[in-house]
């Protein structure tokens, strides 16, 4: 017989043996203590079972909210990026409109137009304080001789107490503007119209032309590129100066760092 077989059968008897000898009493206190480990283990099993479902269903919701919040979210940045559409689409309907407009501007800036009338004048000196300079700059040139005041044909007229050099008239044209020509209409009562000649005329301080004899209009062309915010009558002689009406055309106006 072999050491295995021995030890076997040596190990079985002792079991017996211990069977024989333990009383009903203990045998049943074991199985009961058995009983109550078992049930025990079961519910703490039961327990924990319940707590990982609780706390299973505790994160379900969490991401459930998680996700109802990034849904949110994302409905949020879509509707941003629909109001940022807009807004770009706004913007380049706004820069089409700008764009619109300055080609508008610079159509009507390029037009060749009446650029003096009603606008600020001044004189040295107004005869009898009575022919002042914006009547050179109203609008009203007519064929009535009558060039006083109170007529409906006024003109300007300065020299009180300076029959000499230096009579001078201002026109202020209230921006810069591209010169393309002026016209001067002359008073056509009597000799009078001969206190036209000497006078020169200016855009700022650019000469654009000067009269010699005695007409009833007098037109002047600039040069290409004349620029300027005043236009200057300068009576050269020493005798007054008298027109009825001073007429500035050009386009603009313009700002100096276009040119």
């Amino acid at each position: 017989m072999s050491a295995l077989v021995l030890v076997l059968l040596s190990c079985t008897l002792i079991v017996a043996a211990n069977a024989v000898n333990t009383p009903p009493a203990e045998e049943t206190d074991a199985a009961i203590d058995i009983a109550i480990l078992k049930e025990y283990f079961q519910d703490q099993a039961r327990q924990g079972t319940a707590l990982l479902a609780l706390q299973i269903m505790d994160l379900v919701r969490e991401v459930k909210d998680i996700a109802d919040s990034v849904r949110k979210l994302e409905e949020k940045m879509d509707a941003i990026s629909v109001e940022q559409k807009s807004i770009v689409s706004s913007m380049a309907a706004v820069s089409t409109g700008v764009t619109s407009v300055e080609e508008k501007v610079d159509v009507i800036r390029s037009e060749v137009r009446l650029i003096s009338q009603h606008k600020l004048t001044w004189q040295n000196s107004t005869w009898r304080d009575v022919y002042h300079p914006d009547f050179a700059v109203d609008g009203v040139y007519t064929l009535i001789e009558d060039h006083t005041g109170s007529s409906s044909n006024p003109m300007q007229k300065s020299g009180q107490d300076m029959n000499k050099k230096g009579n001078m008239l201002i026109i202020d044209l209230g921006g810069f503007f591209k010169i393309h020509s002026i016209k001067l209409w002359n008073r056509i009562d009597g000799s009078y119209s001969s206190y036209a000649m000497g006078v020169l005329i200016y855009a700022d301080d650019q000469l654009i032309g000067s009269i010699h004899d005695d007409q009833r209009l007098y037109t002047f062309r600039a040069n290409e590129g004349v620029y300027g915010s005043k236009v200057y009558l300068k009576q050269s002689l020493d005798q007054y100066m008298n027109f009825i009406e001073v007429q500035v055309f050009g386009c603009g106006p313009y700002s100096e760092d276009e040119l």
